[in-house]
């Protein structure tokens, strides 16, 4: 039973994890997040130094969601309703960086790491 608790217990922490941006082909970082009733998933984890695309797919018609905001970068997109919207990003700096809604309730993260981040190395430790 123990066993039983000790594995259930590691696949929650791992499903905790957030998720990564995936390299495609061409060298850019990708991911997606859906916009209904906030941002899923919350917080997307980048490699610093490589350009990022976010896919911002609008599954509503919620006037909060029409736009998306990432003040650290001076980005400020409108999000169509029913549509994916990508977002083109140059991460060149570690840390970490909100991206919201207009008024403030969908609150997201972009968290950008590098080789010798904490980020990194907790990613690596959970098998990221």
């Amino acid at each position: 039973m123990l066993g039983l608790a000790v594995g259930l217990g590691g696949w929650a922490y791992a499903r905790s994890r957030p998720p990564r941006a995936q390299l495609t082909p061409d060298g850019v970082q990708e991911a997606t997040v859906i916009v209904r009733d906030r941002y899923l998933p919350p917080t997307v984890v980048a490699r610093c130094g490589v350009p990022l695309r976010l896919r911002f797919r609008r599954d509503e018609d919620n006037p909060c969601s029409q736009k998306v905001i990432f003040p650290d970068f001076a980005i400020s997109r409108s999000l169509p309703a029913w549509k994916t919207t990508a977002i083109d990003l140059a991460p060149e700096r570690e840390g970490e960086f909100l991206f919201t809604c207009e008024m403030w309730m969908y609150q997201g993260t972009l968290i950008v790491v590098g080789r010798r981040s904490r980020w990194a190395t907790w990613l690596r430790g959970v098998g990221g």
